[in-house]
């Protein structure tokens, strides 16, 4: 089992490629074209799993080997398994994105079903922005099961959109667009343009990490102008990395108080919730009665975000008794919410 690799966030399960540690004899002439990607043997010690790359059949395979061995490939490639398909940018055992074979519009990862916790705050949005395509998880998934949705994700990285048919991701259409384009500047042209989104998911990262442009100040504000009344601003960050805390109190100091954190598994990514929807009282006391309802439709779980959605209610509650005691509940007492 190789390293985690120590920029981008964990995107599934605790599963690892089996890389071999040296090259055996013959690596790279098991090539073959397949679908308009090279497919490369040799690279791992499971021999049912493959590694398939944008290149022409021509391409020197003991080179391309080489270089993804040695971390200096700079294009998305798949990894596959018989069972799952998943894009990669380094050959670490770091996994970006993943689909199901069997299923292909099914949420594998599981920060993507984190993400979906929007639907708490804004269960029936008109409009979706997505900043970063990668294997497309969420706008399948939103395409599928959102069918009064428009959807528009933004991919700054042609060869990610390239790979689009091999994951499944349906062709534009009326409700459905993929732009290739820089996501910060698109939604800075989005500021003054009448039909702004609902709902903001951000899942910028490429084999460096997260998208520069996407980490600034000037694009959560942006961001916070675009969403207006009632808007879901939604990032996945990765919790292990140093900067992501930093990323954090960018979004509280824009957005302003809720901020959501939700942790995801064992730690390895952290789902961050903010925008007016989280400051609209009504819209956080129907959360709970929400989510119920989307995970018996979706089988999807929020039950910590909506704990952490009570929790807020409570502090709410208790601290405008402190300052007037007149809001207290019928009870009579208020307490602080007990934080585990």
């Amino acid at each position: 089992m190789t390293r985690q690799s120590d920029r981008l966030p964990q995107r599934r399960r605790m599963t690892r490629l089996n890389v071999a540690s040296s090259p055996p004899d013959g690596w790279g002439l098991m090539s073959r074209k397949d679908e308009d990607l090279l497919s490369l043997g040799g690279l791992t010690i499971d021999p049912g799993t493959l590694v398939r790359v944008l290149e022409p059949t021509a391409a020197a395979s003991a080179v391309l080997c080489q270089r993804l061995m040695s971390g200096t490939y700079d294009k998305p490639f798949l990894v596959e398994d018989g069972k799952h398909r998943a894009m990669c940018f380094t050959i670490d055992g770091s996994v970006q994105s993943e689909m199901r074979l069997d299923d292909p519009d099914a949420l594998v990862n599981d920060y993507t079903r984190k993400m979906m916790g929007f639907l708490l705050f804004c269960p029936e949005p008109r409009r979706v922005l997505m900043i970063g395509l990668g294997g497309g998880s969420l706008v399948k998934f939103c395409n599928r099961h959102l069918p009064s949705t428009h959807i528009t994700a933004i991919e700054i990285d042609a060869n990610v959109i390239a790979l689009r048919s091999h994951f499944k991701i349906p062709p534009d259409g009326t409700d459905l667009r993929v732009i290739h384009g820089d996501g910060a500047r698109y939604v800075a042209d989005l500021v003054d343009v009448a039909e702004f989104p609902d709902v903001l998911l951000v899942d910028a990262y490429d084999r460096n990490g997260i998208s520069p442009s996407i980490a600034e100040y000037e694009f959560l504000e942006h961001a916070r102008r675009i969403l207006k009344d009632g808007g879901v601003f939604v990032m996945n960050l990765a919790a292990h990395e140093s900067a992501s805390s930093m990323q954090l109190e960018r979004i509280r100091h824009v957005f302003g108080d809720p901020v959501i954190p939700v942790t995801v598994g064992w730690g390895g990514n952290m789902v961050v919730f903010a925008g007016p929807a989280l400051r609209d009282r009504r819209r956080l006391e129907t959360a709970p009665e929400n989510a119920r309802r989307v995970e018996r439709t979706l089988d999807l779980d929020f039950r910590i975000l909506s704990g952490l959605v009570q929790r807020h209610l409570q502090q709410a509650q208790y601290e405008a008794a402190q300052l007037d005691p007149a809001q207290l509940p019928a009870t009579g007492s208020a307490r602080p919410p007990e934080w585990t």
